[in-house]
Formats: structure tokens, C-alpha cells, sequence
């Protein structure tokens, strides 16, 4: 009996302390999780937290990037100010200790640009204090000088680095957020790359434990499939940090065989090669972003790609903010656009508002009008996304004299400049003197609809 009770005791000794912290991280109903080598603790936030043990008492934490935001508040009141600094203050004890906590991020706020901030990583000020308040995870982020970005739709294949993840980043590693090191802030462990420094998953070393931040797409209305997420998650960070403990150090990488460091130099003339490939294919990624901007973005976006890609300068309209206004070499108005972004399909009341505005500017009915349309927002494929523009659209469009071009012929357009297929000043010739739908395929064939 005796034996018995001390190989129970040796048995509770070598699991693994988990807490799951807040229903952001599992949704309305607690998950019902069994993991070997576990004991698995599931603490509602906030009508659980008088329960919340010290969380030195854990050596895994998984919470939500902004755990303590209070739905539906202003961003400055949007936070438990007092328990996230409990929380944090804890957590400085417990990474004293060892532990790791894993930040799970999908769609978070953050600070807007400041192009004059360089010292915060090009963030605002006031949007960094914000985001501290409300954002858990930002915090430590600015610790650790690494700058999160949100793009408009979510990152769905990022490079995998560490293979203990394969299961969990094939299935629910997906995220609108991704983060990079500015100054000398650097990841610790790149645990999904994107190229040039940035990674939507990734660890810090902090004291003697680890923060790691880790993508993650969940469905809370399915419990099976949040369930499996868990497990998937926690199999693979219990495997991942029983690894890194018996890793090779950082220090002892160096290369001290003479065969060794030949293959290093191999290896690093190979990655040189990899970024350089990464870094050719940003301006594609970039590009095929603006097809999922909506709204107020997809406005302030498409001038910028004029401009940036097209080599097409514009200004911006004061009065309506959709519009804009391609230039020429003198800086003079020559064509006067509109950007539309619909869920669905192009509304024949795009076309009647830019021919509105057109006349509003008491311009002639045959001054150049362009309407750049982001349609079939919803859409779950490139096909479905670039479908054709209705033939009573464009009809219309061209007995108004005015020009519909899908952002895709737009992109189109620039893939078809920078392969030499057609140049920049033809599209604008044919800006300047079509109407009805300018329709650009892949491989850069152009035709007018009327």
C-alpha cells in the first residue's frame, strides 16, 4: 500500500499544471479535457476569478490576448484595470519559476501608424497606452520591442518552423494579426515565419520561463471542435517545451566541427537565398491584400496603389472621401475615380454616384470617370471572388461614360507592367478614352465591355 501511494505521489509530481484561463479561450461551455500527463485547470473570467490559485502553481498558462477587455466598452475603460495588474505581476513570479504562458491571438486591435514615432516602433502614443489597458499580450510585447500589425483578412499558411505544432497550425493556426521585431527587440524561437522578421507565431524567453504567442481560429459555436483544438494546443506546447529544456543552448549553436561549418555556410548562403525569394514575392502579397479591404480602408488603400504601383499619381477628394483623382505629370486632373467595396455585387448606384459626382464638380460629361469596384467580398475562392461584372452594368456604365475596373484587373494590370506586357502609360490611354468594364486577365490580355 505503501509502494502504492508513493508511485501516485511520483505520478501527480511529473504532470504538467495547466490553467485555461477565461472564456475567451474556450468559448460559453467549458471544454471537457483529458490529456496525459495533465492536470487541467478551467477558470471563467470574471465569475471565476476568486478561485484563480497563484499562478507560480502552473507550469502552463493559456489565456487571450486581451483576456481582461470588457466587451463592448470604450477602448480607455475596456480592460479589468485591476486584475490584468494582478495577473501581470504574477506572471512575473511564475516566469521566475519556469512557467510558460501562451498568448492566443486572431483579430486584435493595434496602435495606428505614427511615421514619426520611431522610437515605439512607428506606433502611436496614445494607441500604445490603449492597447497596454485593454491587451494583456501588448504589454509585453512593447517589453520585448516587437510591433503586432492586423491585416483585414486572416493569414492562413505561414511557414512552419517548430514541427511540434504541424497538427495544431494545419487546423486552427490562422490569425489577421502578425508581429515584428523593431530596434533590438528579437524572437526568441520563430515559431511561424512569414519572411522578413515577421512571424505570426513566435516565443520569448523571459527570466527563466517563456511567453509564447500562437495563432488561433476558433469556432465557439462547435464544443467538439473547440475541444480538439485544446488538446491539439496542448500536446503540442507540453511537447515543444519538454524539447526546448533539452535543447542545445543558444551559445553552443556555433558551429565547432570542421564538416559543420562548411554546411553552416551552406545553409546560410541557402536562407540568404530564401529571404531574397520571400522578399520578391512581398510586393504580390501586398498587392493581393487590397482585394480584401472593405469600407473606409479599401479607400485610403486604393490612391496608395495607384501611386505606389501603378506609378499613376492621385490626390484625394476633400469632400467625398471615396474619390480620388489620377493626375498627370503636371500634377492636373485627369480622371476623377470612385473605390467601391461591396460584400456582394456591384450596385448600379456606384456608377450613378460617380456620374453624380462627376457633374457635382461641374466637369463635362465626357471627363474621365473610373470605377474601382471591390465586389464578392464573401466570396471563398479567387474564382468565385473575380466574377464577371453583369453586362447590364457595364452597359450602363458606358452610356454614362464611365469605366468599372474589378481591383482584380487592376492587379492584373500591374502584374501585366511589371512582366513588360503592356506598359504604364497604355492603361492610362485606355482609362483616359474607354467606358464600360475594363477587364484584364491573368496573363495581362486587356478588354473593353460595352
Amino acid at each position: 500500500m505503501l509502494v502504492e501511494r508513493k508511485k501516485q505521489h511520483a505520478m501527480r509530481a511529473s504532470k504538467h499544471r495547466v490553467l485555461l484561463f477565461g472564456e475567451k479561450v474556450y468559448g460559453s461551455t467549458k471544454p471537457d479535457l483529458s490529456i496525459d500527463y495533465c492536470d487541467i485547470d478551467i477558470i471563467a473570467f470574471p465569475d471565476e476569478y476568486e478561485n484563480l490559485r497563484s499562478l507560480t502553481d502552473y507550469d502552463l498558462v493559456i489565456l487571450d490576448y486581451s483576456a481582461f477587455t470588457r466587451e463592448g466598452s470604450f477602448p480607455h475603460l475596456a480592460a479589468y484595470k485591476t486584475e490584468q495588474e494582478i495577473f501581470e505581476k504574477q506572471m512575473l513570479d511564475a516566469l521566475d519559476k519556469g512557467s510558460v504562458f501562451i498568448f492566443l491571438h486572431y483579430d486584435e486591435p493595434v496602435p495606428p501608424e505614427d511615421k514619426y514615432g520611431h522610437d515605439r516602433g512607428y506606433m502611436d502614443k496614445q494607441g500604445i497606452e490603449i492597447c497596454k489597458r485593454s491587451q494583456i499580450g501588448f504589454g509585453w510585447l512593447c517589453h520585448s520591442q516587437i510591433r503586432p500589425y492586423r491585416l483585414d483578412s486572416p493569414v492562413l499558411d505561414a511557414q512552419l518552423e517548430r514541427d511540434e505544432f504541424k497538427l495544431y497550425k494545419e487546423k486552427w493556426g490562422a490569425s489577421k494579426n502578425l508581429f515584428k521585431p523593431y530596434h533590438e527587440g528579437e524572437f526568441d524561437d520563430a515559431i511561424l515565419s512569414l519572411g522578413n522578421r515577421y512571424a505570426l507565431g513566435f516565443a520569448l524567453s523571459l527570466r527563466r520561463g517563456k511567453i509564447l504567442y500562437l495563432p488561433c481560429q476558433r469556432d465557439f459555436h462547435r464544443l467538439q471542435l473547440i475541444e480538439e483544438c485544446l488538446a491539439a494546443l496542448l500536446n503540442s506546447a507540453i511537447t515543444y517545451v519538454t524539447r526546448i529544456s533539452s535543447e542545445v543552448p543558444p551559445w553552443a549553436i556555433e558551429p565547432m566541427f570542421v564538416r559543420e561549418v562548411d554546411l553552416h555556410t551552406q545553409l546560410a548562403e541557402l536562407e540568404t537565398e530564401i529571404e531574397s525569394i520571400r522578399t520578391e514575392l512581398e510586393p504580390y502579397r501586398t498587392a493581393k491584400n487590397l482585394a480584401f479591404l472593405r469600407e473606409y480602408e479599401f479607400e485610403e488603400a486604393v490612391p496608395e496603389f495607384f501611386t505606389s504601383h501603378l506609378s499613376l499619381p492621385t490626390s484625394r477628394h476633400e469632400k467625398y472621401r471615396e474619390d480620388f483623382w489620377i493626375l498627370d505629370s503636371r500634377c492636373e486632373r485627369i480622371t476623377i475615380a470612385e473605390s467601391k467595396s461591396r460584400a456582394r455585387g456591384l450596385r448600379r448606384s456606384d456608377i450613378y454616384s460617380l456620374h453624380n459626382h462627376r457633374e457635382a464638380n461641374k466637369l463635362d460629361e465626357t471627363f474621365p470617370a473610373l470605377l474601382v469596384a471591390n465586389v464578392h467580398l464573401n466570396a471563398a475562392s479567387w474564382k468565385e471572388k473575380a466574377r464577371q461584372i453583369d453586362p447590364q452594368d457595364y452597359q450602363i456604365a458606358a452610356s454614362h461614360n464611365v469605366l468599372i475596373a474589378r481591383i482584380e484587373d487592376l492587379l492584373f494590370a500591374w502584374n501585366a507592367i511589371m512582366e513588360g506586357w503592356i506598359d504604364q502609360e497604355g492603361l492610362l490611354s485606355l482609362i483616359l478614352a474607354e467606358n464600360g468594364w475594363l477587364e484584364v486577365s491573368r496573363d495581362g490580355e486587356v478588354a473593353i465591355h460595352k
